[in-house]
């Protein structure tokens, strides 16, 4: 009878399998995972100060108003735009993220600079930014590639689509209000934000079937 023999590279370098867990499937994360996951907490600091300032503070100007909000806008652009370049999905969901990114920007220089002179303008111009990138990220982690890659849950893209659509919806009857319910909407999505990013290991990115 032949004798089976282990090679010694095996025995010295023994090869170590993933554990499978039922309905988990454990994908090596690539490159992008961990600035991925260091843009999520920085956007969600980020809300977390816009939100907290806008409630706090008492804002008495649409100006101040529309500073926070457009600084918030343009930061999450900028941070969409670091997540895409770490990215390697396709071509047309980096694109599509790139887009919404970039047109972030002029929206949240819009605000900074007090283009929206009403409760009104200021209202839409915010939501339609959270609209923007609440679709982007909806649409674009439909495909496989980038789940992977981006980790973004979908109940945080439901959550920044709503408050979009609330923004550009409400009648919003002061700007004391606007500032209340526009703050309040930004500490939530900081804190599922936060929770999305923290429930993601940098290096092994766990996808859910």
């Amino acid at each position: 009878m032949a004798q089976l023999e282990t090679p010694r590279d095996e025995v010295r370098h023994p090869v170590r399998h993933p554990v499978r867990r039922p309905g988990v499937r454990v994908a090596a994360a690539r490159p992008g995972g961990a600035l991925t996951r260091a843009t999520m907490l920085a956007g969600s600091l980020v809300s977390a100060a816009v939100g907290g300032l806008l409630i706090v503070v008492h804002v008495r100007t649409l100006a101040v108003a529309g500073t926070l909000f457009g600084v918030h806008i343009a930061v999450q652009g900028v941070l969409q735009l670091l997540a895409v370049h770490a990215s390697k999905a396709s071509a047309s969901v980096r694109w599509l993220l790139a887009a919404g990114g970039f047109a972030a920007l002029p929206l949240g220089a819009a605000l900074f600079h007090g283009w929206a002179d009403t409760v009104f303008l200021l209202a839409l111009w915010t939501g339609c930014g959270w609209l923007l990138r609440g679709l982007t990220m909806a649409v674009s982690v439909t495909s496989p590639s980038v789940r992977q890659v981006f980790a973004y849950d979908d109940v945080l893209n439901a959550v920044i689509v709503s408050a979009g659509l609330f923004m550009t919806a409400f009648p919003f009857s002061s700007l004391g209000q606007l500032a209340d319910v526009g703050g309040s909407v930004l500490m939530a999505t900081a804190a599922f934000e936060a929770l999305a990013a923290a429930r993601r290991h940098p290096r092994t990115l766990r996808t859910v079937d």
